[in-house]
């Protein structure tokens, strides 16, 4: 049985604006990192980021402590403190709720919010301890600090420095069992956001601050530079930025992994089954369940299409239901919601959900049908039924590389085999995601016609810009259609209610009336995107802004895209951004790890790929080994931030052409290719399959863009070349299909 999904919290205490750097790394690299290294074992790890969340009517009761205290409570037992030289707010007053809850408090005034926390979180309670740990910041960087700027790194006041190494006095002397470590960094300037810059700024004073900083960074020189008028608003807009975290980061990741494993006893490694006992259909259904569960942390309303899709799996009718709707309406969503509920609430069906792009074989209709097979077949015992008839017994074979032309009789056959007293749900969604091979577009493997107790539910993207080969398929046959709207407001008032606070956030009436305002967040896949973004912005002070700047006219889910490339150029480097998103949307489809490392190697932030790629995760997926975009809207984005013109798209292209170029057609050495030869019966040679699929496609794409009308074009001769060259042809030939 598989195991329930789990929720790690942790809770991070700090004083904010001098933190901002520390906190960032957090939230954009070691958490994301984490969170890939929690999902195998069914977990969730929700950070507890407080920059923003206290409303501001929160705020004026007095009840920052209260939230921020039940928020610790919540999070038991992980909590991660970082103290700088700074102690912190001391509120001047407690409200009656936080007195009520917390009587300890009237003993403690004077002090300030984060010491508070501590005490609450760790000091108090014993039973804490083994999970908590603590990070002081080496001052030494102060000294690289512009004067004017280091009152926001240094004690407020003589008393507060007091306070605050009497805090640290008693954290060491806690003896906690993960005991505090000091971590180095260094100054590396200011950061601007200029997103959110530009709406609060007076126009006059855009041009001459962009001119020193229209990178997003001032460094020490440039500040200098500055007037006392653009200081005071640097000093305003901007937060220091540090560097080299790296060793605090890894620090954090790898005591809160050892905390985590033993709170939960994990095993190092997630268990994986022997040789011999693997279950390739258990293993399937794992990422379909963590691909659902993905989807439906959080889910409201849609009422209306989930009765639609019961009262269709209820009823007689024997066409296929396609469920349309344009690009993140939300199609993903709503049948994760139906095939579990479904599922939950009718243990007498067999549903068996297949979400294309949901798992390394899920893209491949071969592998599709193989599982739809295996699933009916070990769920109806066909071969011993067959056999107790005296009938030939009919077998999914165990070789994976059946032909798709024995696959679709034997699926056609399972299907019609199904009980007439049992029922059978197929939910597959995203057929346009399919991979092209095997004309699986056609659809002529999904049969028109189904027995009234064996039903299928498929769904397919439907943008009025771009025809579907899916949906001219369905023209052609049959079907009953449900088609999904956007979002109601009732149901994007619940959706922002209930997003923010996997991470105890909250936003106020009128940051929600300031969103949902905007006629973008009708769209599902906009909305979230938004509130995603709007969870890793480190600002209270300028958050509505940031709202504000959020896109409102024109194609809003793309353009949301380009502010997601815009901050993590910001966050990981404009170069190792462009570098690798130009690479996985100019491959044929897509890119692995391994390729992308490679390729990116030579560039300057190198290290920054898994990041880069963990931001992105929501919004890709895997086709076998390989990465590509799953949301047709990010690709959409990347063509126009970095590929609208025909020599970036050359470029682009020509870089991947040499990759694989330059690699060899057979995995195998010459001296292990004699060897092979020598043994009977002979066997074909394993073939570089990337090599010989992208190769060639990559040089017509060159040839098209570059070589257009001209048959003499070098461009064209390069690919004619590869065509006539028997070494390729000869790979080509012993590759897998």
């Amino acid at each position: 049985m598989a195991r329930k999904w789990q929720t790690v919290r942790v809770f991070i205490s700090s004083t904010f604006r001098d933190m901002h750097a520390e906190r960032d790394h957090l939230v954009k690299v070691v958490f994301p990192a984490l969170r890939e290294r929690l999902l195998p074992y069914r977990m969730h790890l929700d950070d507890i980021d407080l920059r923003w969340g206290v409303t501001e009517e929160q705020a004026d009761k007095d009840m920052a402590l209260d939230l921020c205290l039940d928020q610790i409570d919540q999070a038991r037992p992980f909590f991660v403190g970082i103290l700088g030289e700074r102690y912190g707010y001391v509120p001047e007053s407690f409200s009656d709720e936080a007195d009520s809850k917390y009587g300890w408090i009237q003993y403690h005034t004077g002090k300030s919010i984060t010491e508070l926390e501590i005490i609450h979180g760790v000091l108090r309670k014993h039973e804490m301890q083994p999970r908590a740990m603590f990070f002081f910041r080496d001052p030494a960087f102060i000294a690289d600090v512009p004067e004017p700027l280091r009152p926001q790194v240094q004690a407020e006041d003589d008393e507060s420095a007091e306070k605050l190494n009497r805090l640290k006095q008693k954290i060491a002397d806690a003896d906690l069992p993960i005991a505090p470590i000091t971590y180095p960094c260094q100054y590396a300037g200011l950061r601007i956001n200029w997103r959110v810059a530009r709406f609060e700024l007076d126009g006059a004073d855009v041009q001459p601050l962009e001119a020193v900083a229209g990178d997003g960074k001032i460094t020490t020189k440039e500040y200098e530079t500055l007037d006392d008028h653009l200081r005071e608003i640097v000093n305003d807009q901007a937060v220091i930025y540090l560097d080299h975290l790296e060793e605090f980061g890894q620090a954090v990741q790898d005591r809160l992994w050892e905390a985590i494993r033993a709170e939960y006893s994990l095993p190092e490694e997630p268990p994986t089954p022997v040789e011999g006992e693997r279950d390739e259909l258990a293993e399937e259904m794992d990422f379909h369940e963590q691909f659902m569960e993905s989807r439906l942390r959080v889910y409201v309303g849609r009422e209306v299409v989930q009765q639609e899709l019961t009262d269709f799996a209820d009823g007689d009718e024997t066409v296929p239901c396609l469920v349309t709707g344009p690009s993140g309406s939300g199609k993903s969503a709503a049948l994760a919601r139906f095939a579990t509920a479904y599922a939950d609430e009718h243990e007498d069906v067999l549903v068996i959900p297949h979400f294309i792009g949901a798992s390394p074989a899920s893209t491949n209709l071969r592998q599709m049908l193989r599982r739809f097979c295996l699933s009916l077949q070990r769920e109806f015992e066909f071969t011993e039924t067959r056999e107790q008839e005296g009938q030939e017994p009919e077998t999914v074979p165990a070789e994976v590389k059946q032909a798709v032309n024995e696959l679709i009789p034997q699926f056609r056959d399972f299907c019609e085999q199904v009980p007439e007293d049992r029922r059978v749900l197929l939910v597959i969604d995203a057929l346009n995601q399919l991979d092209e091979g095997d004309n699986a577009h056609a659809l002529y493997w999904l049969p028109q016609e189904w027995q009234p107790h064996v039903k299928v539910i498929v769904s397919c993207v439907a943008d009025p810009d771009r025809p579907e080969k899916v949906l001219e398929a369905f023209e052609h046959r049959p079907h009953h259609l449900v088609q999904i709207a956007g979002l109601t407001g009732n149901e994007r008032l619940e959706i922002v209610s209930e997003v923010p606070s996997l991470s105890a956030k909250t936003l106020d009436p009128h940051q929600v009336g300031l969103l949902l305002d905007n006629p973008a967040t009708e769209n599902p896949l906009f909305l979230l995107v938004a509130l995603e973004e709007l969870r890793g912005f480190g600002s209270f002070e300028h958050l509505n802004s940031r709202i504000q700047a959020l896109p409102r006219e024109g194609d809003v889910t793309t353009a949301i895209f380009i502010q997601v490339i815009e901050r993590l150029e910001d966050e990981f480097g404009k170069e190792m951004t462009r570098e690798i998103l130009t690479l996985l949307a100019s491959a044929r489809r897509g890119l692995s790890e391994r390729e992308l490392s490679e390729l990116v190697e030579s560039v300057d932030q190198a290290g920054n790929l898994f990041p880069i790629l963990r931001q992105l995760r929501p919004y890709l997926q895997h086709r076998g080994e390989l990465i590509d975009f799953y949301h047709r809207n990010l690709y959409r984005a990347v063509r126009q931030q970095y590929l609208e013109t025909e020599e970036s798209r050359t470029a682009s292209h020509t870089r991947l052409a040499d990759y694989f170029a330059a690699q060899d057609y057979f995995m195998e050495s010459l001296e292990e290719q004699r060897e092979r030869a020598k043994r009977l019966p002979p066997t074909p040679r394993p073939a570089n399959v990337r090599k010989v699929d992208e190769l060639p496609w990559q040089r017509l794409q060159v040839a098209i863009l570059a070589g257009k009308d001209d048959p003499k074009s070098e461009h064209w001769d390069a690919v004619a070349d590869l065509l006539t060259d028997w070494q390729f042809l000869e790979a080509k030939a012993e590759a897998e299909p």
